[in-house]
C-alpha cells in the first residue's frame, strides 16, 4: 500500500467526519481523539504481526468511541451517540481490539479443533482477522489480514447470532468508508441497511441504520 492509498483513506475519513459534524454532532462527539504511538505498538505486540496500514491510519485519527451515557435515574434510557456504522456497530479502541481479537482467535481455534471449516474459510482464519467495530450483539466488523487476495477486506460477521460465514462490507476500509458517508450524503442504501435517524428523549438525534429487504 502506497502513501496514496493513504491519502485515499484520510480524504473519506475526513468526508464521512465533516458529515457527522454538520448533521449528527452528538455522533461526531462521540468519536475518541487518536491512539497514541505506543498504544498502537502494544496492540501490535498482542495480535503478533503488523495492522493493515488502513487500519492503523483509522486508529490514528481515531481510537475508538466514547461509551454511550447512561440517564441519572430519569428513566431516559441510553443515549445511543457513536453507533454510526450498520448494525449499530461502533468503532473501538486499541485495548477493545485486543480484546475482541482474543474471542476471534478462541472460535477460530474451536473451529480448528471440530475441523468445521477449512483454512481457505474465513472461519478457518479467524485468528488472522483484526476487529475495528462491534454492535451489541455479539458481532464484529473486522479487516482481514491474512497474506493474500483477501488482504485488506472489510467483513461483518454476526457470531453472537451463529454467523460464521460473513458479509463482505468492502474490499479495503477506504473503499467501506466512503460507501458509509455516500449512504449518509445520499440516503441511498448501504447494502440492504438504510441510514435514518434515531431521536432521543433528550431532543438530541444520532445516526440509525434500518434493515430493508
Amino acid at each position: 500500500m502506497t502513501s496514496m492509498d493513504l491519502v485515499a483513506f484520510d480524504l473519506a475519513w475526513d468526508r464521512l467526519e465533516s458529515w457527522l459534524a454538520s448533521h449528527s454532532p452528538a455522533d461526531h462527539a462521540a468519536l475518541r481523539p487518536p491512539a497514541e504511538a505506543g498504544e498502537i505498538a502494544e496492540l501490535e505486540g498482542h495480535l503478533g504481526f503488523a495492522l493493515h496500514p488502513e487500519l492503523r491510519r483509522l486508529l490514528e485519527r481515531r481510537n475508538g468511541v466514547v461509551e454511550p451515557e447512561r440517564s441519572s435515574g430519569s428513566g431516559d434510557g441510553v443515549f445511543p451517540a457513536g453507533g454510526i456504522l450498520p448494525l449499530g456497530h461502533r468503532l473501538i479502541s486499541t485495548v477493545d481490539v485486543a480484546e475482541m481479537h482474543k474471542i476471534l482467535v478462541d472460535v477460530s481455534e474451536d473451529n480448528a479443533e471440530a475441523e468445521l471449516w477449512d483454512e481457505e474459510d474465513l472461519a478457518g482464519h479467524l485468528h488472522q482477522c483484526v476487529p475495528f467495530a462491534v454492535p451489541n450483539d455479539g458481532g464484529f466488523a473486522f479487516v482481514d489480514h491474512r497474506p493474500g487476495p483477501t488482504y485488506g477486506h472489510v467483513f461483518e460477521m454476526g457470531i453472537g447470532s451463529g454467523d460464521l460465514e460473513g458479509t463482505l462490507w468492502g474490499s479495503h476500509l477506504t473503499e467501506f468508508v466512503d460507501a458509509i458517508w455516500h449512504a449518509l450524503e445520499t440516503g441511498a442504501p448501504f447494502k440492504n441497511y438504510w441510514p435514518t435517524t434515531f431521536e432521543h428523549s433528550s431532543g438530541r438525534t444520532c445516526v440509525e441504520w434500518e434493515i430493508r429487504a
